[in-house]
């Protein structure tokens, strides 16, 4: 019966077919599906929202940027002043790091300090992860600690506000410190040349006892040592006015 095995073997070879193709098909859609395997070593990131503390009454926090995804670094924060008072300083916690920031020492008048209503923008530091991987799924915890306004007055976590005034009472004795090292020199009758220059430096240096005292001494040893056509007379003039200004300022 030649016709009938004809047929009979159409027919296996037709359901054959159609059995490839439907596993061909289902490999295919696995493979689009996103549960699929994940490439090794990709980093698997994640959004997360911040956890957010204010302790002030009226420094708000209006917006974050999450710096983690291009570079690791810390979070850019606007902060804005709903005071009536100029802000002249501020306190701002990223995952436990403090960061403080005091505008009495800026030489730059645009800089002094945030006006009422205005906005402030800065990237600050925070802790995190050295695993980038675990760095991705880490949040940021922002505390808005306090602020200092122009009156010397404060709002906000009270250590924090005490921490500001502190270190300026301490700047304050420091430059006042200097202020009359520079007077002793201007009033003394000899010629001030390198030698003599060069030894108010060191005395200059010579106050700072530990890495808490630099700051100032360093900016003053700064200032002496800038490149210009001044005198030495001249340039511990210039120097004696500016540290006189922030002591005012203190």
């Amino acid at each position: 019966m030649p016709t009938k095995t004809f047929r009979k073997s159409s027919s296996v070879l037709i359901i054959a077919v159609v059995f490839i193709c439907a596993l061909i098909l289902s490999i295919g859609a696995t493979g689009k599906r996103g549960d699929g395997p994940r490439k090794v070593g990709t980093p698997e990131t994640q959004s997360t929202t911040p956890r957010v503390q204010n302790k002030t009454r009226s420094f708000e926090l209006t917006h974050v940027k999450d710096n983690r995804a291009v570079d690791d670094g810390g979070p850019t924060l606007w902060l804005r002043n709903g005071y009536d008072k100029n802000i002249t300083a501020c306190a701002v916690s990223i995952n436990g790091l403090i960061g403080q920031i005091d505008f009495v020492y800026s030489d730059v008048q645009d800089q002094s300090g945030i006006a009422p209503g205005a906005v402030y923008t800065r990237r600050f530091s925070y802790v995190h992860y050295v695993n980038p991987t675990v760095a991705a799924r880490q949040g940021l915890d922002i505390n808005v600690l306090a602020v200092v306004f122009d009156d010397r007055s404060g709002d906000g976590d009270e250590k924090a506000v005490a921490a500001i005034l502190d270190e300026r009472q301490k700047s304050k004795l420091r430059l006042t410190r200097i202020v009359d090292l520079l007077n002793e020199d201007l009033s003394s009758a000899r010629t001030i040349n390198d030698t003599v220059f060069d030894e108010l430096k060191s005395r200059i240096s010579s106050f700072a006892t530990g890495p808490e005292d630099s700051s100032e001494i360093n900016d003053v040893l700064q200032w002496l040592g800038e490149p210009d056509r001044l005198g030495h007379r001249e340039k511990i003039v210039r120097v004696k006015e500016t540290c006189e200004s922030l002591v005012a300022r203190l």
